[in-house]
């Protein structure tokens, strides 16, 4: 299954960019046999509300689409592997996760949704967000293959 992240805003050069490819790096060399297959990660700088809308005709398609809000759902690790292994049986190819702009998704985002997560109850910035988005699709892979990197 093939994994692409969507972004509203673009991460510069730093410490945080240079942890994500890395994470990003990590997920596309390990377990080739895996049905995760590919990460890779699709920046916008547009205006929130033109990402908005790209969103929406997405979400109007067939594919299936995975909201980051703040409204989502709470998993921890073993639950987020599940859900991917569950996207994987009921023959997806392909998935993307959105993680919006500052403001949200409008309810007319969410109501379209396949799934909506949360990262934490906390508040993080983009950046971080998406860093802890690509460790734990990481993680995941690394559970469903049953590799020591989670020590839970």
């Amino acid at each position: 299954m093939k994994i692409i992240i969507v972004a509203h805003g673009k991460i510069k050069k730093g410490p945080e960019l240079e942890l994500i490819s890395d994470y990003v790096t990590r997920f596309n060399k390990q377990f080739n046999n895996d049905f995760l297959t590919s990460l890779e990660i699709s920046e916008s700088n547009e205006f929130e509300g033109i990402f908005n809308t790209k969103v929406s005709q997405m979400l109007d398609g067939k594919e299936t689409m995975v909201l980051l809000d703040k409204s989502g759902e709470h998993l921890n690790s073993e639950g987020f592997a599940k859900l991917l292994n569950t996207f994987s049986e009921k023959g997806i190819n392909q998935i993307s996760f959105i993680v919006g702009g500052s403001e949200g998704f409008p309810k007319l985002l969410t109501s379209k949704a396949n799934k909506i997560l949360a990262i934490s109850k906390m508040v993080f910035p983009h950046k971080i967000a998406r860093l802890i988005l690509v460790e734990q699709l990481y993680r995941a892979k690394c559970i469903i293959n049953k590799h020591p990197y989670h020590k839970a």
